[in-house]
């Protein structure tokens, strides 16, 4: 029997006001490189990914898309049906008010943003990082809320096997929870982010990862998400987050790298943080 389960998208391009409105079986990446490289699509390329939800019945909802937007629809170019003369951001409030009951993971999603501190803690995280402008190569980046690692974690990102950053569960006897974010090596030109560390029982060690580029420390530290918010506040961090995770994520961009961990990927948690760091 054919899965229900995939995922429906939103695409927009600079060379054209027309919307995109599609589904899929596969990561939206994949789809993305064959619209680009096949008409009728690719003359008003190249298209990027505007949103997107991963739901438990594409087609239907993909269905529903296209008929609650059936008085917009573009007869040009011809041979295709999925393009909508409309502003995109009306597209995603539609996505925005889908049936709770067809987003995937979505018991993960409200458990995420019951806890108000990790929460605040992932949109920063995210904002400083700027992942989010990497939306086009997710399943190559992954995040995973609440995997089930030994021990238990918050959530676990990885730039394709390398894994960039992670928080433990709470251990009652180290009255916290154990923080871990890769960066380049340039933080170690800071003082205070060392002395920080020191404070909170970590560490900041050269390479730990095989996987890893070259120039990595990963920093280790104890403590709640507000010490984890305030470690991304200290002087130096962002500059070596955006020079690591750049990085990486320009070379899994070039190869046309997938991941390991994909099928991991919470694809409608970094689509919820999207839209609290850049609502409509």
């Amino acid at each position: 029997m054919r899965s229900k389960r995939g995922h429906v998208y939103v695409l927009t391009t600079q060379n054209s006001e027309l919307v995109k409105i599609g589904g899929t079986d596969h990561p939206p990446m994949k789809r993305i490189r064959e619209i680009n490289a096949a008409e009728p699509y690719r003359g008003l390329g190249p298209w990027t990914l505007y949103d997107f939800r991963e739901v438990h019945d594409w087609r239907k909802v993909e269905y529903d898309m296209h008929y609650a937007f059936r008085s917009k629809q573009s007869r040009t170019p011809r041979g295709q049906k999925e393009l909508f003369r409309i502003a995109p951001h009306r597209v995603r409030a539609r996505l925005n008010a889908l049936d709770p009951e067809q987003i995937v993971s979505k018991p993960k999603i409200d458990r995420m943003f019951q806890d108000e501190l990790f929460a605040g803690f992932l949109t920063k995280l995210f904002s400083f990082t700027g992942i989010l402008n990497w939306l086009d190569i997710q399943g190559a980046w992954t995040f995973t809320l609440f995997p089930g690692t030994s021990g238990g974690r918050y959530y676990t990102i990885n730039i394709g096997r390398h894994e960039v950053a992670f928080a433990s569960l709470p251990d009652p006897a180290e009255k916290g929870s154990y923080h871990s974010i890769v960066m380049d090596c340039l933080v170690l030109d800071f003082p205070d982010v060392r002395k920080w560390v020191r404070r909170h029982r970590g560490t900041l060690r050269n390479d730990v990862y095989a996987s890893a580029l070259p120039r990595s420390v990963s920093v280790g530290f104890w403590g709640s998400f507000v010490d984890a918010h305030q470690f991304l506040e200290l002087d130096g961090v962002r500059r070596a987050l955006l020079a690591y995770w750049s990085e990486g994520l320009i070379v899994l961009k070039e190869r046309g790298a997938g991941s390991v961990h994909s099928r991991h990927h919470n694809w409608n948690a970094v689509a919820e943080l999207r839209s609290r760091i850049a609502p409509l």
